[in-house]
């Protein structure tokens, strides 16, 4: 299985370096960089969530705690994807070499890649401290640790995964704003964690690596149910403000994706699959007895994790390349090693800590 993923992130890094070389680089890059917010999203989210279970002293499931936690396997790849990044910035940012003067002292490569490096790497420090401080001795004489750790935790992730909205994604496009833009990417992140969550729990549990009872498997449906709500809530909220306010400069975000082709599809696509059928589904679940078979609930959260994942394109692509599609043989590959990635290093991260789920 391992010589299976390897080969997979061979495959990936191919597909990216001749992507690269080749006339079409800001595509490329494009969807490095979808690939790179989406991963390096849920690997931090999982601390996070561990962090909000550790200071509301959630005793419901210490499994699913540690099963958050190990997505941290993949932070070390996650901070070397930034540093990748770097080198793609005039092919995903304008403003790299057509500075907008309002905005130079917020927008300039020293400013912009010196705060996301050091924010990652203070956010991924803290993140592994926490980690270990879990797996390791985890009585009441190592709390006040613990509940220092998860509140520097949760602090530092929402306004670094904030800034990653503003600086990543916002400034893809430097003449459009909007003030919820950082705290829309902080709940969408938020979202995939929670549906990654209740894959990771769903799957231990039928391999036998757990034995999370039902009780609390609906009640991380239960948070996913929530984040879903908010995800939604938010982009309606950053909607309902651009559309009243008809200010050019912030509609054209919308125009070019509401009501362009393939984007305008993808928008229902998007809309369908990560809050309609999730919403209507887990509405359900909410009542009653909770169920004893699982199969539903994994298929609504990775509904929930492609949905995003989609979502990302979404925001980024129209912004970079207007009226170009991913790459799709290239962005196959790609998003295969990024994935691939990701087990791999949840794998490492198991054997280095060995935690008792």
């Amino acid at each position: 299985m391992n010589l299976l993923l390897a080969l997979f992130v061979l495959a990936g890094a191919a597909a990216f370096g001749i992507g690269v070389a080749s006339g079409d680089a800001s595509r490329i890059w494009s969807i490095y960089l979808v690939n790179l917010l989406f991963w390096s999203g849920l690997s931090v989210t999982g601390p996070a969530i561990a962090g909000m279970m550790e200071l509301t002293e959630a005793r419901w499931s210490p499994s699913v705690k540690r099963l958050a936690l190990a997505t941290a396997g993949f932070l070390p790849v996650a901070l070397i994807g930034f540093v990748l990044l770097f080198f793609g910035r005039a092919e995903l940012y304008s403003w790299v070499t057509k500075p907008v003067e309002s905005k130079a002292i917020w927008l300039n490569v020293p400013f912009v890649f010196l705060r996301t490096l050091l924010g990652a790497l203070l956010l991924f420090w803290v993140a592994f401290l926490f980690a270990g401080a879990v797996y390791g001795d985890a009585s009441d004489a190592t709390k006040p640790r613990r509940n220092r750790l998860a509140t520097t935790l949760l602090m530092l992730y929402v306004v670094i995964v904030s800034l990653w909205g503003f600086d990543l994604v916002m400034s893809l496009d430097p003449r459009w704003y909007s003030g919820l833009c950082g705290g829309y990417f902080v709940v969408s992140t938020l979202y995939t964690g929670f549906a990654l969550l209740s894959v990771l729990t769903i799957v231990s549990n039928a391999r036998g690596q757990t034995a999370v009872p039902p009780h609390a498997v609906q009640d991380v449906a239960k948070l996913q149910f929530a984040l879903s709500i908010m995800w939604m809530y938010f982009f309606w909220s950053q909607y309902l403000v651009i559309w009243y306010g008809n200010v050019p400069a912030e509609t054209k975000f919308f125009l070019a994706r509401v009501f362009i082709e393939p984007w305008r599809t993808l928008a229902w696509v998007i809309l369908l699959v990560g809050w309609l059928i999730p919403f209507g589904y887990l509405l359900k679940r909410l009542t009653g007895r909770p169920p004893q078979r699982h199969t539903p609930l994994l298929i609504i959260a990775l509904c929930g994790l492609v949905a995003i994942f989609l979502e990302r394109i979404f925001v980024v692509f129209p912004s970079v390349t207007p009226g170009a599609v991913p790459p799709l043989p290239h962005a196959i590959f790609i998003t295969l090693g990024f994935l691939a990635l990701f087990v791999l290093s949840r794998r490492w991260f198991f054997m280095k800590f060995t935690p008792t789920l």
